[in-house]
């Protein structure tokens, strides 16, 4: 009994020690995969950083100079901080009107990304000629300080305020050489500045950038963001817009009636702005002028007014991106056309609508430079005579020309006829 409770509990020992190998490997595993980047000897390593900058459509990109900084903090057992390395990579730089490289992919706002060189490159040169260095875990973090040059002062720019730790893995190899085994990047606060409280890796990897898609980058980026106003932003800029100074006013809407009689000639409209998504934006309103008389629309939300004759709509500032719908209501009789221009360039082609139907302009991009539309609303009422009443008058006009011409031919007839 006692040789089969051994040779039983022997067997029980076996698969206890064959199951603790088996978690141990995959511990091993785990700690393995927990590094994102990892080299041998002979490899070059290579790390990058992104720089993602934000803005909305038709706003003319800002210069900004984006700095990086590497603070040591950790160094492996026997070296002291002093003794590790100084890391450095060369500023990324957005080129004030340019657009490099914008991502294809994102129509609601304008994002541009672009991408460090190597920051292990600092690193590897001063290991190679260093006679401190030894193995193990070379611990930084790393912060990055935007310079931006803003069009008017009251747009607004928010840096990036994200921090990465970088645990950089330093290993001999047997030439007795020492090499970068291994990179490990964690994002410990966010662009706000606030603790992400995670341990989540990103992948600091040099992407090709095609498209200027985020899975083309590496994954260590700081996001910029810019937003600008259109229109009227500065305190000494007047109050109520003037329509005949475009840099007054963010969005035009004038409506201009021809032919129009005894009619009064005004229009209702209806118009709707949208702010960009995908940036932040601090407002939810906007303020706009009807005929000199302050109204507050909100943004995503039909706003409707009426336009009398020669009379305008202006919005004093909004979000430049924003997109903006604007419909004017079909009357009996009259017939619309209208021509636009948004971002200061005037559309060639000429809208129109059939008579007594509503002319719409619809999803236009508010840019920075001038944005209108103008209306023009020609009458034309058709009598039972199929007569047109607005060209009566011309048609009494030649009538009594010709009634006239036809007297003058009898009285001359008459004349010869008493000569004979």
């Amino acid at each position: 009994m006692k040789k089969k409770s051994l040779q039983k509990m022997s067997r029980l020992f076996a698969a206890a020690v064959l199951v603790g190998t088996m978690c141990l490997g995959n511990v091993a595993n785990v700690n393995a995969a927990d590094v994102p980047a990892e080299w041998g000897p002979t490899e070059t390593p290579s790390a990058a950083i992104t720089v993602e900058y934000k803005m909305g459509n038709d706003v003319v990109t800002p210069a900004n100079d984006v700095s990086f900084t590497f603070t040591k903090t950790s160094a492996p057992t026997g070296m002291n901080l002093d003794d590790m390395p100084a890391i450095s990579v060369g500023n990324v730089k957005f080129n004030a009107g340019e657009d490099l490289i914008k991502d294809t992919s994102v129509t609601d706002i304008k994002v541009l990304r672009k991408q460090s060189n190597n920051f292990l490159a600092s690193f590897k040169k001063a290991m190679d000629t260093s006679t401190k260095m030894t193995t193990g875990e070379y611990v930084y973090t790393v912060k990055s300080t935007s310079t931006v040059t803003k069009a008017k002062n009251n747009d607004v720019f928010t840096a990036s305020n994200a921090e990465y730790k970088l645990d950089i893995f330093v290993a001999q190899n047997t030439d007795g050489k020492l090499y970068i085994k291994g990179l490990s990047i964690i994002n410990t606060k966010n662009d706000a500045g606030t603790d992400t409280g995670n341990n989540t890796k990103v992948d600091g990897k040099p992407g090709s950038t095609t498209g200027g898609t985020a899975s083309n980058f590496s994954g260590l980026k700081f996001v910029n963001e810019y937003v600008a106003k259109a229109g009227s932003v500065d305190p000494t800029d007047p109050i109520v817009p003037n329509p005949n100074d475009p840099k007054s006013y963010a969005f035009k809407v004038t409506n201009n009636t021809e032919s129009k009689g005894t009619q009064t000639g005004s229009f209702e409209y209806t118009m709707t702005v949208t702010k960009p998504s995908g940036i932040t934006t601090a407002d939810n309103t906007y303020v706009y002028y009807v005929d000199g008389t302050k109204q507050t629309g909100t943004y995503g939300t039909a706003v409707k007014f009426t336009l009398p004759d020669t009379k305008s709509m202006m919005i004093q500032s909004c979000y430049a991106g924003s997109k903006v719908t604007v419909d004017q209501k079909g009357v009996a009789n009259w017939t619309a056309t209208a021509e636009t221009t948004f971002n200061g360039v005037k559309d060639t082609q000429k809208l129109s609508a059939a008579v007594g139907k509503n002319l719409q302009v619809a999803n236009k991009t508010l840019g920075q430079k001038e944005n209108k539309v103008e209306y023009k609303n020609i009458y034309k009422d058709i009598a039972v005579t199929g007569i047109i009443v607005n060209n009566f008058p011309f048609i009494i006009m030649i009538a009594i020309a010709v009634v006239a011409l036809a007297g003058i031919v009898a009285m001359n007839s008459k004349k010869r006829m008493n000569r004979r």
